[in-house]
């Protein structure tokens, strides 16, 4: 009966590895969850990982700058998972048949922008010609510094990225999914969201359900501190 039992809890546990699809090298730190009973762990050093997990679970491998993919649960049979990095980054302006709404907005304002958004300041250089040593740019990167041309241009730039990222958190951390996860609605769900904005590098690399355990617990959080 002893080694039955001892049996039936190894089978309840699924081990496996996790490393980069294109190196082999193990990673560290990937967030993985049985989205079946929403337990999670993450990858130590050498890329290994073991989580409670029955045959048939869903479980998801996600991890910042690649691709995450879900696999089902085999326990007593290690899953060993290679990870892929993402092929499209934010900065980039691909055209691409699958873009998002959000996406392809960002593409239209960008190529709009791109004058603005290409200004670049003038660097100094000092070299030697047939004069002997020169210098070229000197004046014109003092002056533009100080320039108002190019302090507006700095400042577009900085609203232009910051207004890209809060689009893309938006398309996350959308009102209907916090008011299906906390029932919220008006000003309540305003005050909720306000009270725990979300990070950009966490709305790229969460996945569904990450963001909606993200949610629920500040949702405790947030009941809690209304009972004090």
């Amino acid at each position: 009966m002893i080694v039955l039992s001892s049996a039936g809890v190894q089978a309840q546990t699924l081990k496996g590895s996790v490393t980069d699809a294109a190196t082999g090298k193990p990673l560290n730190m990937v967030t993985i969850v049985n989205v079946t009973t929403e337990q999670s762990t993450s990858t130590d050093e050498l890329g290994i990982y073991s989580i409670p997990a029955k045959s048939g679970d869903v479980i998801s491998f996600s991890y910042i700058g690649y691709n995450t993919i879900q696999r089902i649960a085999t326990p007593g049979i290690e899953l060993n998972i290679m990870l892929t990095t993402l092929s499209v980054q934010l900065k980039e302006f691909i055209i691409h048949p699958d873009y998002t709404p959000f996406q392809k907005d960002s593409v239209e304002i960008a190529t709009l922008y791109s004058k603005e958004l290409n200004v670049q300041r003038i660097k100094p250089h000092v070299g030697i010609n047939n004069e002997g040593i020169g210098a070229s740019g000197l004046i014109g990167s003092a002056v533009q510094k100080m320039s108002r041309s190019y302090k507006k241009s700095k400042k577009f730039k900085e609203a232009f990225l910051k207004d890209e990222e809060q689009k893309y958190i938006d398309t996350k951390y959308r009102p209907e999914l916090v008011t299906a996860i906390t029932g919220f609605t008006g000003d309540t769900l305003a005050l909720f969201m306000n009270t725990y904005p979300m990070e950009y590098a966490f709305a790229r690399s969460a996945s569904e359900l990450e963001l909606r355990m993200w949610i629920r617990d500040n949702y405790k959080e947030y009941l809690h501190k209304r009972t004090e």
